[in-house]
């Protein structure tokens, strides 16, 4: 049975809701004592939801020895648990399923112990932007009231700890991290409580990071009172406004031929308009190489490459600025691609050619070129003479317009008689 539960900008309605699930009556509360905060437009990056099935298991992000995983029997021993689908784990406990109502959904329930007890590290290739992130969790006190005493002393108590890893392989606390909760309450029914907040990835100058790791921590000791279940817990991006117009999969440059070829995809899109592929040498000044409109709005993955014909001796600088149907704009992270000249390059562009033949070069010198064009038989039909200057270059050869429909040889030689480049090229 699955039982969707309303929500509003990511935040619960006041009211509870309630639901009857076999013998047992559910509810679902924010608690307003900890002054939680979540996105009001969420980018889900990583869930936990513990999976679905009969058969308790393990889980691997559960922290030993503050837990040890019992497969049967009540969790009757503090620092035991067990991943499966009814917080029932004790005949004393509240028997419920999963938060959503799922009776197949499974859960973390825990005989809790005091430390951390859950990390999970989330690795994203392309790496995450400064700004907001929420992190989240529905958790459920299995004990009701007078088990423990008509006071019980100790309750479920969770921080949530949120760190970025640093270029060094050290990690650093988001702002706003490590983020303590209220303890949380023993209740007459079974109650699943949302916790979390927010936290800021700071400004990271050039460097990019690609993993965000999440620990849980329990301050209550072992003893009774301190035992609980946990379902769905989440990390997402927040973007105040609206949705995310792009989430980047990927960004790469590589070299090809005499130019580079810029790569990258998208995970989803929203509002988007089209792609700009920016080219710096010194990360300070830089220049549009190409633009790409978008392929559509939507949560597919798309795939986009362009070519920079021009790119400069030594090492280039790529980003990508994505520009909204606004005219608003945001930019990628930034990649990088060396070009090594050992001698001089040449790359044809048109072929088969209409009327003039387009090259580019890429030399290791200043220098002057002899261009010749020969029909099939070794006639000359054209030549010419290009003069070149270190780096990347474009030449057009026009007297080839005046040649007729048919195949033709072009060869490009140095100063030294050294040919560069001798193929075939079709004139249509």
């Amino acid at each position: 049975m699955k039982i969707s539960l309303l929500e509003m900008q990511g935040n619960l309605f006041p009211k509870k809701l309630c639901i009857i699930a076999g013998i047992a009556t559910m509810s679902l509360i924010g608690l307003n004592a900890n002054a939680q905060n979540f996105c009001t437009n969420a980018n889900q990056l990583f869930v936990e939801t513990f999976g679905t099935g009969v058969t308790s298991t393990s889980n691997p992000d559960v922290i030993s020895p503050v837990l040890t995983f019992q497969q049967n029997g009540a969790l009757t021993l503090d620092g035991r648990y067990r991943v499966i689908n009814s917080t029932g784990q004790r005949p004393d406990w509240h028997n419920s399923p999963d938060h959503t109502g799922d009776v197949d959904g499974n859960v973390l329930v825990a005989n809790g112990a005091a430390g951390d007890f859950y990390s999970h590290t989330v690795n994203r290739s392309f790496g995450f932007t400064p700004g907001s992130y929420s992190v989240s969790l529905y958790i459920m006190n299995v004990d009701p009231p007078g088990s423990c005493g008509p006071k019980p002393t100790l309750l479920p108590t969770l921080t949530f700890k949120v760190e970025y890893q640093l270029a060094d392989g050290t990690w650093a606390s988001l702002v706003g991290s490590p983020l303590a909760t209220a303890p949380l309450q023993q209740t007459a029914s079974p109650t699943w409580v949302l916790l979390g907040g927010l936290f800021t990835l700071p400004l990271t100058g050039t460097y990019t990071p690609t993993k965000i790791r999440i620990t849980l921590n329990n301050a209550a000791g072992g003893g009774c009172g301190n035992d609980f279940a946990i379902d769905d817990i989440r990390l997402s991006q927040c973007a105040a406004g609206g949705a995310l117009p792009v989430d980047f999969l990927s960004l790469s440059a590589s070299t090809q031929n005499t130019g580079v070829l810029v790569s990258w995809s998208t995970a989803s899109e929203v509002n988007n308009k089209s792609f700009e592929v920016e080219r710096s040498t010194d990360g300070i000044h830089w220049s549009t190489v190409a633009t790409t409109e978008t392929k559509g709005n939507g949560n597919s993955q798309r795939n986009y490459a362009a070519y920079d014909a021009k790119p400069a001796a030594g090492t280039n600088l790529y980003r990508i600025k994505q520009v909204d149907k606004d005219g608003t704009y945001k930019y990628s992270k930034t990649v990088s691609a060396k070009l090594t000249i050992g001698k001089t390059v040449a790359s044809v562009l048109t072929n088969p050619f209409v009327g003039n033949i387009t090259v580019d070069l890429l030399s290791n010198s200043n220098q002057n070129l002899s261009v010749k064009l020969y029909d099939l038989a070794g006639k000359v039909i054209a030549t010419e003479k290009w003069s070149v200057t270190k780096g990347s270059s474009r030449k057009t050869f026009d007297k080839s317009a005046t040649a007729q429909k048919g195949m033709y040889i072009l060869t490009i030689a140095d100063e030294n008689n050294d040919v560069l480049y001798n193929g075939k090229l079709i004139k249509q």
